[in-house]
């Protein structure tokens, strides 16, 4: 599931323009709200560079409503099945604690951080009734530049593609242009006055994290999200902007960044290493085709699969190892497939294959991912440690990393009594 489309920047702009407190309440005639929008219309115009080609239909909704209306919305997208597995999938990774109930969570933390958002599929623009109109503003020229690129570049086009491939790396990676580009305008529209421009700015991946960490405590539930989730919707925001810094630096203009709607980066990487897409580009390779459950046999299935990325996979190593040696040790990522499987009698497990660019950042991985296993599990009975697998038990599961030439294959939190078939015995 791609959080980043629900999260509806009320955390950022609250950090980003330092306006009103997060929930302060005042009374706001409908009139007042959508003339303050057509206002905003003309200037997302002026800053993006592009005309509305249709009038932009508006509505206003309570908070209720709203937060009732992205309810719904996610419910029609994902189903109960496919939340409940993706949950357990990332609780098997370690990535949210096994105690979570992952669905309810979500459907809270989007809740939390509901305001004004831009409908694509309905293709209404909707507005926060219970807002000051100061503080929907930036909102507003966000969303807006939604409408825009939806109008120009037919956004609906590339979610609705996108939700029919197993492979959220690359759903980030389109979300990172589309959110990047709002918060561009956005920030622009801030720094105009003060004859600026957002390609100035520090770093604004950086600038967001260090937000993040210091206003988190003001929304219960972010600040009580797995560091996976919290990270998981800043990425399109401030990577998304960053990696548009780089462009705009690259090739000053609008048109720049609209020629690469017609050829959309495909990977996190991309996103987060500019180069690999503006300069020689680096696309994801196919994995080698396994299949876990024919190996464990009869009774398993695959019943999820997706695509980690390099981002999620730095964030899976950051949580025992260092941010830094993390992002290192993912550096040169190839591709993967991650799967959650299934049997008969109540067993599950976590697949990843992997595929690196050269054997040295594959062998740079396979002795992070190590450390990570002695570090999640320092008292565990190690069964096996050669120079190219490494495998143990904990609590009655089996972990298991094993690399061949620039794949590497891992098995995580496999029943022990399955093992044997796992490791073809």
């Amino acid at each position: 599931m791609q959080l980043s489309r629900w999260f509806l920047l009320f955390f950022l702009t609250t950090g980003l323009c330092g306006l009103f407190p997060a929930f302060a309440q005042e009374t706001v005639s409908i009139d007042q709200l959508e003339e303050t929008a057509d206002e905003v219309i003309q200037r997302v115009e002026k800053l993006r560079g592009l005309e509305f080609t249709a009038p932009v239909r508006k509505g206003v909704k309570t908070r209720e409503e709203i937060s009732s209306y992205l309810n719904e919305q996610i419910q029609e997208e994902y189903s109960r099945e496919e939340l409940e597995k993706e949950g357990r999938l990332l609780s098997k990774l370690g990535l949210i604690p096994s105690t979570i109930d992952y669905r309810e969570f979500i459907l809270k933390l989007l809740a939390e951080q509901v305001g004004g958002f831009y409908d694509q599929e309905n293709k209404i623009f909707y507005i926060a009734s219970w807002l000051p109109v100061e503080q929907q503003k930036p909102t507003m020229v966000h969303e807006l530049t939604h409408a825009l690129q939806d109008q120009h570049f037919n956004i609906e086009k590339i979610l609705d593609e996108d939700r029919a491939m197993q492979n959220d790396d690359r759903v980030m990676a389109h979300q990172a242009l589309l959110e990047g580009d709002g918060m561009a305008v956005m920030l622009q529209d801030t720094l105009d006055p003060m004859g600026r421009h957002f390609s100035e700015l520090p770093d604004l991946a950086f600038v967001m994290q260090a937000m993040m960490s210091t206003m988190q405590d003001q929304f219960s539930v972010l600040n009580d999200a797995p560091v996976y989730l919290q990270q998981i919707l800043l990425f399109p925001y401030g990577y998304g902007a960053s990696f548009l810094q780089k462009a705009w630096k690259d090739n000053p203009g609008w048109e720049s960044i609209n020629k690469i709607y017609s050829d959309l980066p495909v990977s996190t990487e991309q996103i987060i290493h500019p180069e690999k897409y503006f300069g020689v580009r680096d696309d994801p390779e196919p994995v080698s085709a396994l299949d876990p459950a024919a190996r464990l046999g009869s009774g398993w299935k695959v019943v999820y699969q997706n695509v980690l990325g390099e981002f999620s996979l730095a964030l899976l190593l950051n949580l025992h190892l260092t941010e830094e040696h993390s992002r290192k040790s993912v550096s040169g990522w190839g591709g993967d497939e991650v799967m959650y499987l299934e049997n008969g009698a109540g067993g599950d497990a976590a697949f990843v294959n992997t595929i690196w660019d050269t054997e040295e950042v594959a062998e740079k991985f396979f002795l992070a991912m190590q450390e990570w296993f002695r570090k999640r599990f320092p008292d565990a009975d190690r069964k096996n440690e050669t120079p190219s697998s490494f495998s143990l038990v904990q609590d009655g599961e089996f972990y298991e990393i094993r690399r061949e030439e620039r794949s590497i294959y891992l098995i995580f939190g496999l029943p022990e009594t399955d093992s044997r078939k796992w490791q073809g015995k």
